[in-house]
């Protein structure tokens, strides 16, 4: 009678990290002493791969076009880091990869292919979990030292077969070299395990045998239900490594100071455990850290695989920079930033010398026969009281007939000042976007760009983008308009100064309580085109949820900062109240720095207000 499979971690063991794969008998484990003589002889002296050859480009290719390997992003569980997963093509639950020797030396986010196992090795999972992943807590985490490692037990009633299967990687406590083989230990710690298998007959009367659904393979795989299956697979071959290979981490020494690794190598701990541990020449480490290692315990260091050998668990790696003291904030951020491919440095004096050198900067007369001149209108800015790149303003100029309006949403023209295939735009290309954290702002583009060229600042001619729809009371388009402007911003407004507005639509705002205002315009046509732009946002938003939008309400989280440090001192519940949702009347996307027809086709789907197409080929803007 055949009995469930289950999966149990070895945590208590420590061998060098090798794969290994033994079969222990009702008498004992693994093979006969002769058996085990001769296999000594002819592995002696060599290195035995843990890890596969990658396949052949050619290889994979075809295997592409002939739909026997699959191509997808790893994905590895944070918290379970020996199981990773990749999308499946058509759409159906995650493709599971088991373990560090699957992934095959591939790290979180790299592009790769997979070729599928044999359906009797698939996951079998419990048949209430709905979730596409199934990273539920089946199993207790492995420690560090067993990463990737684990022991599968086969429970079989037959007197022919095998009593457990064991397939782990171990690492031994006295032996860092990370090499294949079969230690020792690894046996005696599989003859300590304490298997439980019921007699015949006697399932029902003893204590009760424990089954993880999630996991078990079953004799028969055609017996278990095809939606009870997850496919899994192994890495063949990586595409492109998109992980940045750099890690934070501690160093230590290693602990055979015997061995010839003891004297060229110390072992660097990713703090991220998805990351393998690493080795990093004596020569890259502080001076003082073969003699003074416990100094080094708390100091946080950035490593940067450069090789990962395929007859070995550790990697090979580079010692790029002591950080500084683990715990503190800008030792961590840097780490963080660091480990995900954030460019934080300063731009360089190539990239700043596309920027205008004459400041302060003016508008070239050439510009206004190019574009639209709205300088005249009511144009302001609504942004949090602290902002610096004012990059959007609004209007909401009423029409003559009473019953239409004219309104504006004005992106600043950044393309302007980034000329194509100039260093500044090789370098915006490659940062990609501003990366916002808590306490600073690592920007995509110069300060002096975002901050002063760009910037909407009021009473200051600048260059924009603009949308211009004409709209009745209740929402309904009548037309639009795309195209270059020119603008002059008559106020900056914060979310306070405009939800004031909302909040007492006939009350006059003394002026002392709001910023300046251009002198051509005055605080009551300001404080009733905010009135005419909320009251059309919510006959918009009112459609939009007739027509069966959702609304996702989430808690926002934000941070209070010392004046002087400008790091996080508190935290609190950011509310969102009617002037955070101003953007271009409801919410819609407003339009963003080479757009045109390809920016309306997409925020077309999402339902933005305007009835056609801008007219032409698409703009650079």
């Amino acid at each position: 009678m055949s009995h469930p499979d289950c999966r149990l971690n070895l945590g208590s063991l420590r061998g060098s990290r090798r794969s290994v794969s033994s079969v222990v008998s009702p008498r004992g484990v693994g093979a006969s002493p002769g058996d085990k003589k001769s296999k000594n002889k002819s592995t002696r002296g060599k290195k035995k791969s843990i890890f596969e050859n990658y396949m052949s480009k050619e290889d994979v290719s075809e295997g592409l076009k002939r739909g026997t390997l699959i191509q997808g992003v790893l994905r590895i569980n944070p918290k379970k880091f020996h199981e990773a997963f990749i999308p499946s093509p058509d759409g159906d639950r995650d493709i599971f990869i088991d373990g560090v020797v699957a992934r095959n030396r591939a790290l979180n986010g790299d592009l790769v292919v997979v070729k599928l196992l044999p359906e009797e090795q698939w996951k079998v999972i419990k048949p209430e979990s709905n979730d596409k992943e199934t990273e539920g807590a089946y199993e207790p985490e492995l420690p560090e030292e067993l990463c990737g490692s684990h022991l599968q037990r086969s429970l079989k009633g037959h007197n022919d077969s095998p009593d457990v299967i064991v397939e782990a990687q171990c690492e031994d406590s006295g032996s860092e070299d990370g090499h294949g083989g079969t230690p020792d230990v690894l046996v005696d710690g599989v003859r300590k395990l304490a298997v439980c298998v019921p007699e015949k007959g006697k399932e029902d009367g003893g204590a009760p045998v424990t089954k993880d659904e999630s996991t078990s393979m079953p004799q028969d795989a055609s017996a278990v239900p095809e939606k009870s299956l997850q496919r899994s697979a192994k890495v063949v071959y990586i595409v492109e490594k998109k992980h940045s290979r750099a890690a934070t981490g501690f160093l230590k020494l290693l602990t055979d100071k015997n061995s010839e690794l003891f004297r060229k190598y110390a072992l660097f701990s990713p703090s991220d455990h998805r990351v393998p541990r690493i080795y990093v020449p004596l020569k890259d480490c502080p001076q003082e850290f073969v003699t003074r290692p416990k100094d080094f315990a708390n100091t946080l260091f950035i490593c940067r695989i450069v090789d990962w050998k395929e007859d070995s668990n550790f990697a090979l790696g580079q010692l790029a920079k002591s950080l500084g003291q683990a715990g503190e904030i800008e030792p961590e951020t840097e780490g963080i930033l660091t480990e995900y491919g954030v460019d934080f440095s300063d731009f360089s004096s190539e990239v700043l010398e596309c920027l205008p050198q004459d400041l302060p900067w003016t508008v070239p007369p050439e510009e206004f026969s190019k574009r639209r001149d709205l300088r005249k209108d009511c144009i302001f800015t609504i942004d949090p009281s602290t902002a610096r790149d004012l990059d959007d303003a609004l209007s909401c100029k009423p029409l003559a007939d009473g019953d239409a309006y004219e309104v504006g949403v004005h992106i600043a023209d950044v393309s302007y000042f980034v000329p194509e295939g100039s260093e500044l735009d090789k370098v915006a290309a490659q940062r990609a976007t501003s990366v916002y954290l808590v306490q600073k702002v690592v920007p995509m583009l110069p300060r002096m760009l975002c901050e002063e060229l760009c910037s909407l600042n009021p009473m200051t001619d600048k260059l924009t983008f603009s949308v211009i729809w004409t709209l009745t009371s209740d929402g309904k388009i009548l037309s639009e308009w795309f195209g270059r402007t020119v603008i002059r911003s008559c106020t900056k407004l914060s979310y306070e100064h405009a939800q004031s507005m909302i909040e007492s639509p006939t009350q006059r705002i003394p002026e002392g309580e709001l910023p300046p205002i251009s002198p051509e315009h005055s605080s009551e046509e300001v404080h009733q085109a905010v009135l005419n732009l909320h009251r059309i946002a919510k006959e918009l938003r009112k459609q939009r949820f007739l027509d069966g939008a959702l609304r996702l309400d989430q808690l926002k989280l934000a941070f209070t900062l010392d004046h002087e440090t400008g790091l996080p001192q508190g935290c609190y519940i950011s509310e969102y109240r009617d002037s955070n949702k101003r953007r271009c009347c409801a919410g819609t996307p407003h339009p963003r720095p080479r757009c045109s027809t390809t920016w309306w086709s997409s925020a077309t789907r999402w339902g933005c207000p305007w009835t056609s197409a801008p007219l032409g080929p698409s703009t650079k803007v």
